[in-house]
């Protein structure tokens, strides 16, 4: 750029004024961890990320086998950026496969919804250009080729998936039990059946199930016939046994952000997410073969929670010693990241500024002075990034402050939602947000008046049934039972809808199923349960649709992240939701909530029924699984201690 022409002012400055090269929300998130698009300046926080590489190599070459390292800074300084800096680092050189947490589920679940988070970042994109999960795939596929035959071929990853897409169905099923047969004589594995699902996810057309098997959900009896696996494995066990064949091939790099949630408590045992999280991370590194643990979070986190733990448990957060703190910019710092930003947006309209910072000055950014955070200094250039002679007469649009949590909605709208649509946890806890916010407001001519988690008669959370919403309508009580069922799998599905047609054991008036309606269910299942609950006792069916549960998604992650990432009230949320609620499907405005409330149709509906024979339905949902009556003990027994 420096070699070409300056451009002219006048093509500069009307590209300014087109596009402020600081539009972009200066937030990270999940997004901007596994997506392509990162701006890093490397020297930025080097002190923190170089002792995390040098660590990792140090792994490789065998000096030691496992560690842990913990980071804190203040928000905005870069947190989830050194973890996006790790990511994009693996991906274009290796050296790791690499696992994000940052969405925990049910904090009573936390290993569970671990499961899921490993097996998730299986489904990402690694650094040969295939899935991460395809990668060990291939790993293990060369090792069973090289158990089974004489002379094996050996393949690339990419190679191996090609070969799988070109392969039949039958032929495809045929390489998966081989390479399983052959694997499991080579190597001492405890669970047959993980390695069969890993060697699944090399198949396109059966990846997307194998990965919802590794993550613990119940898969639907036809899939698991069709892949000879059973309908679910959901355990600790698993997650060990997948961590061990991964730490055979590669080491293993986990990041646990977001543990500085305000809110984030377990109700039952009082700690908060960071301190449950710090518990995961000690089991994980007990029993971690290969691989480096890293968490991110606030001093005061460390200091207040994690460092009030037993020593057995802190000490292990950071194996490494003290966390390392990020630092506030300096001058050096906050001219190197404009520059950057500034080369990419000129670069991109093929533009060449009279001087790398233009249309700021050295000086100018110069006197932010220290002190400042990423966050500040990118959201200054934003108020501040306009052509010199236009200071004076900058377009009202610009000159206006955008709504701080309109912003922050926006940001989590580009957030890569994923298989959100299969995390019932998730999806629930963004509808009973939406109704916190719709307390003391008539809908549908309900008037909602209050609204909780704790369902049960004594007061405890269900499994199934998520919440109750309790209120009004025409004068009379109603108390609305909602449950959001996602699962593939009868038997999950089976004990929620049994669940919801309980109206005595949960006190309800009416019972209420959220699911897609892409989800089928059989015809046993509608006569057993769906007519009763719809056609006998007024309950209501209401489809789950993504254009209409992405909003409400999107605002309960703000509020999550509100006083870290955003630095918003939750006043001012619920300010924005009654303010642009209607333009932006949240609060009463959105139609799953209005549908929810509104009068039951007592229609079944038919197109998501679909025919399965009854001897087959009968032996999926006769007895709850072991699973769930463990489950529902502990539930007990822990509201009753409660």
């Amino acid at each position: 750029m420096t070699n070409s022409p300056v451009s002219s002012l006048e093509d500069i400055h009307a590209a300014l004024l087109n596009q402020n090269p600081f539009a972009k929300p200066p937030y990270l998130n999940a997004s901007d961890v596994w997506g392509q698009d990162f701006f890093d300046v490397e020297t930025i926080n080097a002190h923190a990320s170089e002792p995390i590489f040098q660590a990792l190599q140090q792994i490789h070459s065998r000096q030691y086998s496992t560690t842990s390292i913990a980071i804190t800074a203040q928000d905005g300084t870069g947190k989830t950026h050194i973890i996006s800096r790790i990511r994009h680092r693996l991906q274009a050189k290796g050296g790791g496969l690499f696992v994000y947490a940052n969405k925990y589920g049910d904090l009573r679940k936390i290993k569970q919804g671990f499961q899921r988070i490993l097996a998730e970042s299986l489904g990402k994109i690694g650094w040969q250009g295939v899935k991460q999960g395809q990668e060990l795939a291939t790993a293990m596929s060369n090792d069973a080729l090289k158990a089974g035959t004489s002379n094996p071929k050996f393949y690339s990853p990419p190679d191996l998936v090609e070969k799988f897409k070109k392969g039949k169905p039958s032929q495809v099923k045929k390489w998966v039990k081989e390479l399983t047969k052959s694997f499991l004589q080579a190597k001492d594995v405890s669970d047959p059946d993980i390695v069969k699902a890993i060697f699944w996810t090399l198949s396109d057309e059966q990846s997307l199930y194998a990965i919802k098997w590794l993550e613990g959900q119940e898969i639907a009896q036809y899939k698991s016939n069709e892949l000879e696996l059973p309908t679910q494995r959901q355990s600790f066990e698993a997650v060990l046994q997948i961590l061990d064949l991964i730490s055979e091939y590669q080491e293993l790099v986990i990041c646990f952000d977001e543990l500085d949630t305000p809110d984030a408590y377990d109700d039952i045992s009082g700690l908060h997410i960071s301190q449950i999280v710090a518990g995961l991370i000690k089991d994980l590194l007990q029993n971690l073969s290969r691989g480096l643990i890293i968490s991110v979070m606030m001093p005061a986190q460390w200091s207040n929670r994690i460092k009030q733990l037993p020593g057995g448990v802190y000490n292990k957060v950071s194996a490494q010693g003290n966390p390392i703190d990020l630092k506030y910019m300096d001058d050096k710092s906050i001219i190197d990241l404009v520059s950057l930003w500034l080369k990419k947006y000129y670069e991109t309209r093929k533009l060449v500024p009279p001087n790398p910072v233009y249309p700021f000055t050295e000086s100018q950014l110069s006197n932010l002075g220290k002190g400042e955070t990423i966050r500040q200094v990118l959201q200054w250039c934003k108020d501040n990034c306009h052509p010199p002679a236009q200071t004076d007469a900058v377009d009202e649009n610009v000159r206006e402050a955008a709504d701080p949590v309109e912003i922050a909605f926006i940001k989590e709208l580009e957030d890569d939602f994923g298989d959100y649509l299969e995390q019932t946890y998730l999806l629930a806890d963004a509808i009973l947000f939406a109704f916190q916010a719709a307390i003391g407001k008539t809908v549908e001519r309900v008037t909602v008046q209050a609204v909780t988690d704790k369902v049960k008669k004594k007061g405890g959370k269900d499994v199934y049934i998520n919440f109750k919403v309790i209120g009004k309508e025409n004068g009379k009580d109603v108390c609305i039972g909602v449950a959001v069922l996602q699962y593939d799998g009868g038997k999950a599905l089976g004990a929620g809808l049994r669940r919801l047609n309980d109206y005595e054991t949960f006190d309800l008036t009416r019972g209420c199923l959220v699911r897609s309606k892409s989800k089928k269910i059989t015809s046993f299942m509608e006569q057993k349960y769906l007519e009763p609950l719809i056609r006998q006792k007024g309950g209501e069916f209401v489809p789950l649709k993504e254009e209409e549960i992405k909003p409400l998604i999107a605002i309960r992650a703000v509020h999550r992240k509100r006083e870290v990432d955003y630095g918003v009230s939750e006043e001012q949320i619920f300010q924005f939701i009654a303010q642009k609620g209607a333009q932006k499907m949240l609060g009463v405005s959105n139609p799953l909530i209005k549908d929810i409330l509104s009068d039951p149709s007592y229609q079944v509906p038919a197109d998501m029924i679909e025919d399965e024979p009854v001897i087959v339905a009968e032996s999926i949902v006769s007895d709850l699984s072991e699973a769930e009556q463990t489950e529902e003990a502990i539930d007990n027994l822990l509201t009753d201690f409660n």
